[in-house]
């Protein structure tokens, strides 16, 4: 439990961006086998299947947006996912991604400014586990939606204590407003289980 306190601690008190990613460089190659053995993490599947439930991924090109070691990137390609392209701004993270072999292109970019891919890109988005205090701010939520064709879906995670200290839902419900994207669901779930904290499962419909 310490050392999952010492990097939680690390992370969520970053004070940059480039202090965060030497954090998550530094720890990319045990990033999975910590994360998903020994703290219990299952968002990552439980993004895909909400995503497969929502729209059927077989054949559909989909943005993974934070993709970071490329956790969610497999269960989208069981599900019969065509072409998966990840983005995240470790290149640590996307070293090991790009070991997984499942995703078409992997490219280096911030989420937190408009991303250089042209809008309608995407049948669908997912951006897992990246929501998060120090991390990506709620307004990427919209630069998603751009990206995804009307009809599509976006999938995302907001850890739960940073749901509440931002705008999150206020934004939702603007995008809902402007007719950009539908709320189809929220839906409060364990995070990581080893800490006992929990996320929103956010579904939106463009």
């Amino acid at each position: 439990m310490g050392e999952q306190v010492d990097i939680h601690r690390r992370i969520l008190s970053a004070n940059s961006t480039g202090e965060l990613m030497s954090v998550y460089d530094n720890w990319s190659e045990d990033y999975d086998k910590v994360l998903t053995e020994q703290w219990g993490y299952n968002s990552p599947q439980m993004a895909a299947d909400l995503l497969d439930a929502s729209i059927a991924c077989d054949s559909i090109s989909v943005l993974d947006a934070g993709c970071g070691t490329g956790l969610v990137g497999p269960c989208l390609k069981n599900l019969g996912a065509g072409e998966i392209i990840g983005i995240d701004y470790s290149s640590g993270m996307l070293e090991q991604a790009r070991a997984k072999q499942v995703y078409t292109s992997l490219l280096r970019m911030d989420l937190n400014q408009r991303l250089d891919i042209p809008s309608d890109s995407f049948d669908a988005a997912t951006c897992v586990g990246t929501f998060t205090s120090a991390h990506v701010q709620p307004k990427a939520v919209g630069e998603l939606v751009r990206l995804v064709r009307p009809g599509g879906k976006v999938v995302f995670t907001v850890r739960d204590d940073y749901w509440k200290a931002t705008n999150f839902i206020d934004l939702l419900v603007d995008l809902h407003k402007q007719g950009l994207a539908a709320i189809e669901q929220i839906r409060l779930e364990p995070y990581i289980l080893s800490e006992g904290s929990e996320c929103r499962f956010v579904v939106l419909g463009v």
